[in-house]
């Protein structure tokens, strides 16, 4: 009768290990689920490349949201910002207006610099352009100028952070997928405008935040990177 009652004591004791270990797995999975992609996570569930390089020169690249346009106090903007990190010197090369292409031309002066950390924002004027002339800008060329963009400032050894954004209008669906480019390359995704769009509080016009709005934006940005800088 004991052999018996240890035999079913063992049986039980060996399906809950079994319940504990199946259903601990499916907690992680769905844990990994739904953290995927949550736009203001400041830990990626992803790898991201060239982290931690060390304190070094930090480069602000690209349009007008990476200048900070809009904006009236200098350390709210994007490379006000980043004076928050421990940074040699930080190099301002974001100017309104710029599409991808005429980013990427700045790309060699990047290099010149041997970045540690770069902050990139591309893609929206090449969406306005389109959208304003359809066919003047179409999806497919920004998306190939963003991933030679994206190789190029990965390959210089620093850390990179994509200023993801996506604005509430039927025709900037390339932004999502820069975001997800930017991603598969172990690019720092800082979702900086979530919630903005349609806040006019936050908002200097219907594209630009105003300071309130950068200052979450350089909070967002912060946050995002310092776990992987320097």
């Amino acid at each position: 009768m004991k052999n018996l009652i240890f035999k079913i004591n063992l049986i039980l004791a060996t399906a809950a290990v079994g319940l504990y270990v199946l259903t601990s797995g499916c907690s992680d999975a769905s844990n990994k689920n739904n953290s995927a992609g949550a736009g203001t996570r400041s830990t990626p569930t992803y790898s991201i490349a060239n982290a931690h390089p060390g304190a070094g020169r930090i480069v602000v690249l690209g349009d007008s949201l990476a200048a900070g346009h809009k904006a009236t106090i200098d350390d709210v903007k994007p490379a006000g910002c980043m004076k928050q990190l421990p940074n040699e010197f930080i190099a301002d090369l974001a100017v309104p207006g710029l599409t991808s292409e005429e980013i990427s031309a700045k790309l060699r002066i990047v290099e010149g610099t041997h970045p540690k950390l770069i902050f990139v924002s591309s893609g929206g004027n090449d969406t306005l352009l389109d959208h304003n002339r359809p066919g003047a800008y179409p999806e497919n060329k920004t998306l190939n100028e963003m991933n030679d963009m994206f190789d190029f400032l990965l390959q210089t050894g620093a850390v990179v952070a994509y200023l993801s954004i996506n604005p509430p209008v039927p025709y900037a669906g390339r932004m999502s997928a820069i975001t997800q480019m930017a991603q598969n390359k172990g690019i720092i995704i800082i979702d900086g405008m979530n919630g903005f769009w349609q806040n006019p509080n936050l908002m200097a016009d219907t594209i630009h935040p105003n300071d309130s709005g950068y200052k979450i934006m350089c909070d967002r940005t912060i946050d995002a990177i310092k776990g992987y800088y320097p």
